[in-house]
């Protein structure tokens, strides 16, 4: 068995310690192996009523054993299909496995040899396990099993001719074998390609969670930017301030308190600044702010709308919703399943409301209502006398942020009203 250990494929990901696949992917999963299953489970029937509807009339002895044995094999080979999750070439399970799939197929392959009505079609089942086995093993190894299962299917008529066996009977005046060929002759490519297609499904969930994940990392990238921006330029004039400062200190006593003075008001500018870009409050353009996120979205294979027009809201309500839009963007990315997000500012009252709309009802900040950042979002709004909800709303999660009406350029908003869009999904109550 150590001769068909072959590599790890990426689709073992809990072995891996990798996150769990999304929705997509794990549906993409469960059609594939219950295609393949149901395939199997169909020739195989086909094939037991076949070598049960060439003998004698009535149940037979060596027609118990040839069913007992199909339900076997039909059992062993569906239970297998569920450790082609790791791919081509995933490895061999523990080795019962392995013989409970290959035994019962074995078995009917040599009864098959004794009875005319059986010869071909009794090493259906064991040509059946080959190609589960084939799947599991190496791309050296699953050619050589493929070709051993090939000559062992052809030459099981054959070697019942030399038995003194004659073909016939009504299956094959029906073209029920001639059918049951052809299937047996495609399950190579249905068992292969069909896990072929599921490795290429995992490798682009892959590259879609790296997409995400490097846009993330732009993100925080450029926020170490913009800090570095800061602290670097005013703590290089705080530093040849006090160098300055340290040198006039006894040839002009009052040129070096100016100096020591001028650096403490830098250092007090350097820590407002820092505080204003830890707490979202630099000025920045909101429109912008959508546009990264939904360019940070559609990076991660998320559809992304966006309507969002805030150029007469004040800046106070420009922050806050510029921090609904980032928290609510990293909590999708981080926990959510979405598919599609939608951001929408509109009037609400005196006041707007942002709402973020997504698809990923199964994760994301509903099954976290007590995450630090929503609370915090929380508190700034409540202490504006704005509010945050959160909830869900057929198939979808809604995060809703709304403020009273701060006073703005001209007393105006300069949003849509919600009246003008009730029936859209992503609105407010």
């Amino acid at each position: 068995m150590a001769l068909f250990t072959a590599r790890r494929s990426t689709g073992d990901r809990e072995t891996m310690g990798q996150p769990e696949a999304g929705r997509g992917v794990r549906a993409t999963w469960r059609y594939t192996v219950g295609t393949i299953a149901a395939y199997g489970l169909f020739v195989t029937a086909v094939s037991t009523l076949v070598m049960l509807g060439g003998g004698e009339y009535g149940m037979q002895l060596p027609d118990l054993v040839i069913l007992v044995l199909a339900l076997a094999s039909a059992a062993s080979l569906v239970r297998y299909c569920w450790f082609f999750k790791r791919g081509l070439g995933g490895g061999l399970p523990a080795r019962h496995y392995t013989l409970w799939l290959l035994l019962p197929g074995a078995a009917l392959w040599f009864i098959g040899l004794g009875q005319p009505h059986t010869l071909w079609v009794g090493a259906v089942p064991l040509w059946l396990a080959c190609n589960a086995l084939a799947v599991v093993v190496g791309r050296r190894p699953r050619w050589w099993i493929l070709g051993v299962g090939l000559v062992v299917l052809l030459v099981h008529g054959p070697l019942g001719l030399l038995l003194g066996h004659t073909v016939g009977g009504p299956s094959w005046e029906g073209g029920a074998v001639a059918s049951l060929a052809v299937w047996a002759l495609m399950t190579p490519m249905l068992f292969v390609a069909s896990i072929w297609w599921w490795e290429i499904v995992l490798r682009l969930d892959d590259s879609r969670r790296t997409s995400g994940e490097l846009a993330v990392a732009k993100e925080r990238l450029r926020f170490a930017a913009d800090l570095h921006d800061i602290q670097g330029h005013h703590l290089q004039v705080i530093a040849l301030k006090t160098e300055l400062a340290g040198r006039l200190l006894d040839a002009d006593p009052e040129a070096a308190r100016v100096q020591i003075a001028e650096a403490q008001q830098l250092a007090r500018t350097a820590l407002e600044d820092t505080r204003a870009l830890v707490h979202g409050y630099r000025t920045v353009s909101l429109a912008a702010e959508a546009a990264n996120a939904a360019e940070v979205l559609r990076a991660a294979g998320i559809e992304c709308s966006v309507d969002v027009d805030a150029e007469a809201l004040p800046a106070e309500e420009r922050a806050l919703f510029g921090l609904v839009i980032r928290e609510a963007t990293t909590n999708i990315l981080r926990h959510s399943e979405a598919t599609a997000v939608t951001l929408r500012l509109a009037r609400a009252g005196d006041g707007s409301a942002l709402t973020v709309t997504n698809d990923g009802v199964c994760g994301g900040i509903d099954a976290r209502p007590g995450g630090s950042g929503i609370d915090g979002l929380r508190r700034r709004f409540e202490a504006v006398g704005g509010r945050i909800e959160a909830r869900r709303d057929d198939g979808h999660f809604l995060l809703t942020a709304t403020t009273p009406g701060l006073p703005g350029p001209g007393g105006a908003t300069g949003v849509p009203t919600l009246a003008g869009t009730a029936g859209s999904r992503g609105g407010p109550p």
